[in-house]
């Protein structure tokens, strides 16, 4: 449940870094401090193509993901405590874990032959032209609907690592009328983005509920105040903008489910360099 909820605020995160990008012709990185912001009039666009050279830029990269995940009380004690290990790559834009580690132990040898056999079945799917259509039609429908439910204010620039880096604050607009519980969700975050003002790619979110949102009058989902969210990416030496961190800590009832409480962290390292671009299998990824 957590992934499926950070999942939604990357999107988010994405949206807000394409209104930071610079118009084709912008070269520098080291704009004046009091120059105009970025006009958004052609965002829509902007953030389409943003996503579509990320994904595809990633593509270029193998990388070890660590989930660790607990389960909590309403007072915070750690009920039950999880943590996976990942080698991560891309398969025409779409993500791959393959699963190495649980809990402190690697997968034994019944256990690596069904997971490899899981990551072909995936690479098969991600591999099919008409799946990939599909799937990226999605994605950009989710941005437009996205990019219309959030307003950035207040915005302003600084330099981070002698890059100018943009910030805004991060409400839902008050002119969206969500439907479903994704957007219901997701219109009533608040918080903060920073995003690269030359490549136009996300630096930092940050987001929290500050009250209660109830979705279905309750019966579907109740999402209590407190939750948080927090993205980081980071700039490869060759331009690649990767996620470093994602975590997250809240409360929640799906259906007649209990709360479940929880928190998250799952970090990003130890990324190298492939020529590959389009997997075909799954790679192998250099001991850490």
């Amino acid at each position: 449940a957590a992934r499926t909820v950070l999942f939604g605020m990357m999107t988010c995160a994405v949206a807000a870094s394409g209104q930071a990008k610079k118009p084709s012709g912008f070269k520098s990185n080291k704009a004046a401090m009091d120059a105009p912001l970025p006009d958004a009039a052609a965002i829509k666009q902007r953030v389409v193509e943003n996503l579509k050279a990320m994904r595809a830029e990633q593509e270029r990269y193998l990388c070890r993901v660590v989930n660790h995940g607990e389960k909590t009380d309403k007072n915070g004690n750690v009920k039950k405590s999880v943590e996976r290990k990942y080698d991560m790559f891309y398969v025409n834009g779409r993500e791959i874990d393959q699963l190495v580690e649980k809990d402190g132990k690697p997968l034994n040898a019944d256990q690596q032959k069904k997971e490899s056999e899981r990551v072909q079945k995936q690479i098969a799917k991600d591999s099919d032209e008409k799946h990939i259509a599909k799937a990226d039609a999605e994605d950009e429908k989710d941005l437009d609907t996205l990019l219309h439910a959030l307003k950035f204010t207040n915005g302003h620039r600084q330099m981070v690592n002698g890059r100018s880096t943009l910030y805004y604050d991060l409400i839902g607009d008050p002119n969206f009328h969500p439907k479903g519980p994704a957007e219901t969700f997701l219109h009533n975050m608040s918080g903060a983005i920073a995003a690269d003002e030359e490549s136009g790619q996300l630096v930092e979110l940050n987001a929290h509920l500050d009250h209660d949102v109830k979705i279905g009058g309750g019966f579907v989902a109740n999402v209590h105040k407190g939750l948080w969210m927090h993205v980081h990416q980071v700039r490869q030496p060759d331009g690649v903008w990767i996620n470093d961190l994602s975590e997250g800590k809240g409360d929640a009832r799906a259906a007649l489910f209990m709360h479940p409480y929880f928190q998250f962290r799952q970090t990003i390292d130890s990324c190298k360099l492939t020529d590959v671009t389009t997997q075909t299998s799954a790679p192998s990824v250099a001991k850490k």
